[in-house]
């Protein structure tokens, strides 16, 4: 009989396997770091786009919190996700990348429904988490092919997440800066572009067949999406925004967030919009309105024209007092330069510091913001100091106003800020109006007002609005704080028909009210906001901004939010 024969196997050579080989060390560590680099990029896109439907801050209450409990999952459950997700799970990154535009677009219809707070949360859990989740699971599955445990097995389980991690952080925090300075300067560096680009990004790193799911989402946001770059783009967000009544004028991503100009077509008003915040508006002259002796555009905001009563503060006898074309005023923060506007049609020389170009380019083309002013498109911080350094007492009147979105740039309120601004006032008639808005009762509100009462020996607040608290008993109202250089009583001469300017909305408003006036009394020993603490104040900005939030909610449908 013949000997049974043995059948040998071969070793399967490399290339016969090479889709199941493990990658090189090096070849290993650049994906896994292109994963998380990608990953931190997304990160911080995903805050931008969420900004023009929630404001930034409310967008981050939970944001880091909830990636690190990306990270944890990842790692606890690394085992379990390998035997769900099986082998080449990165192809699904980018199909889930490509997505997360449509995804959004639909989650953001609720906004209003789901509220500032879970609204972020919801939608980033729906967009960018399970990107982010399987990008740190691959990267971590890659990042142990290189038999780091061979050293140490402790080190092994920790130095990958940890890697992973700095990765990540280094790069969403790079990213963060680096981005709003070029906001808007092509059509990749806006919110919708880069969204676009991280998604083009992932693709690049995980090639396959895959990708032919993302065609769907392509269209979506190429033809359909009415954010993306694009005149048809623009065209089907106006066709949207007439269903409620609204036009879009301009629209601009810029250094500050997106910004953008709308008409209501029912009630006859123009706002200038950034992010979830409106920087001011008008009311259009209309035929009715000119019946009613309107033959100009009214501010909407009481709170512009009340700052302009800094030119009605006493700062000496009546006869005294130097002519407004013998005077110069700063303007801090434009808005759409109501204020400022109204110092320069008085005759006053002024000078405006606006930190975003946009913001001034749309205040004088859709506003009528005069020409006749210095513009410095600059950081007011280092413009007060060398200014005052180079220049005291150059100003006669300052008007202070950088709220928006809940918020005010903490630095603009430290007491260095406002020291230098005590310098740049005429030591003799020299008056400053800082607007500040948030809620009374809140430590954070009382720490600004202390540190102003602090810098300057002579202030009086108002209020603009009668006071009525609301039910559950905050308080937010926006505040102007009258302030003098010199330790004498704040007291305003009554104003004259040429102060009106030719405003029915200054006749009603710009004379602050007793009525209005907000009592406050140092506390003995109160803390003060010093420059390098203004965590302080930026983490009390989170109850301002969620209430702010909801006010601009009853002020502008949500539709019109929505849809940006």
């Amino acid at each position: 009989m013949a000997a049974k024969q043995k059948t040998v196997r071969k070793p399967k050579s490399a290339d016969s396997s090479s889709t199941n080989a493990a990658p090189s060390p090096l070849v290993a560590i650049t994906k896994a770091s292109a994963l998380m680099v990608v990953a931190g990029v997304a990160s911080a896109v995903s805050q931008l786009t969420l900004s023009p439907v929630y404001g930034s801050i409310p967008a981050s209450i939970w944001h880091s919190k909830a990636v690190l409990s990306c990270l944890l999952v990842a790692v606890v459950s690394k085992g379990a996700l390998k035997n769900v997700l099986g082998p080449r799970t990165s192809r699904w990154i980018p199909v889930l990348a490509f997505w997360s535009q449509p995804m959004q677009a639909l989650l953001f219809r609720y906004s209003a429904s789901l509220g500032a707070i879970y609204g972020p949360v919801v939608t980033e859990a729906l967009t960018l988490f399970p990107v982010l989740l399987l990008s740190i699971y691959c990267a971590i599955d890659l990042l142990d092919t290189c038999k780091i445990s061979s050293f140490n097995s402790t080190f092994a389980e920790i130095i990958s997440p940890l890697a992973c991690y700095v990765t990540f952080s280094s790069a969403e925090n790079f990213v963060t800066g680096l981005l709003p300075p070029l906001m808007g300067s092509n059509p990749f560096l806006t919110r919708s572009g880069l969204s676009f680009l991280v998604a083009a990004l992932y693709a690049v790193l995980s090639p396959s067949a895959l990708l032919l799911l993302i065609l769907p989402a392509l269209f979506h946001s190429v033809r359909l999406n009415p954010h993306f770059p694009g005149s048809a783009n623009f065209a089907v967000l106006n066709q949207t925004l007439n269903e409620h009544n609204y036009t879009i004028l301009e629209r601009r991503e810029s250094l500050t967030g997106y910004v953008s100009v709308l008409e209501s077509q029912e009630s006859y008003f123009r706002i200038l919009r950034c992010d979830h915040s409106l920087l001011g508006g008008e009311w259009k002259v209309t035929p009715a309105r000119m019946e009613s002796g309107q033959w100009h555009p009214e501010p909407i905001y009481s709170v512009f024209a009340m700052l302009e009563a800094v030119r009605l503060v006493k700062t000496g006898p009546a006869d005294e007092q130097r002519p407004d074309s013998e005077k110069t005023a700063l303007n801090i923060g434009l808005g759409i330069g109501t204020a400022p506007g109204g110092m320069m049609r008085h005759g006053i020389n002024t000078t405006i510091v606006e930190l975003d170009p946009a913001v001034h380019a749309m205040a004088t083309k859709y506003f009528g913001l005069p020409s006749n002013h210095t513009a410095v498109i600059s950081d007011a911080v280092p413009y007060v100091a060398s200014t005052a350094a180079e220049r005291p007492g150059s100003f006669n009147y300052i008007i202070h106003d950088v709220f928006t979105g809940g918020a005010e740039p903490a630095a603009l309120f430290t007491f260095e800020f406002l020291a230098g601004l005590k310098t740049l006032l005429n030591p003799t008639d020299g008056v400053v109006a800082i607007n500040y808005a948030g809620d009374l009762k809140l430590p954070t509100t009382r720490l600004v007002l202390h540190t102003i009462h602090a810098v300057f020996p002579s202030c009086r607040i108002f209020r603009d609005h009668e006071p009525a608290q609301e039910k559950d008993g905050s308080d937010f109202i926006n505040m102007i704080v009258f302030c003098r250089p010199v330790a004498e009583p704040i007291r305003f001469r009554q104003p004259e028909e040429p102060d009106f300017l030719n405003s029915r909305v200054r006749e009603r408003m710009l004379f602050p009210r007793s009525s209005w006036e907000v009592p406050f009394t140092p506390d003995a020993d109160a803390d003060v906001l010093r420059r390098g603490g203004e965590a302080v104040l930026e983490r009390g900005h989170q109850k301002s901004a969620v209430e702010h939030w909801g006010i601009m909610r009853m002020v502008i449908p949500a539709a019109v939010w929505e849809l940006w």
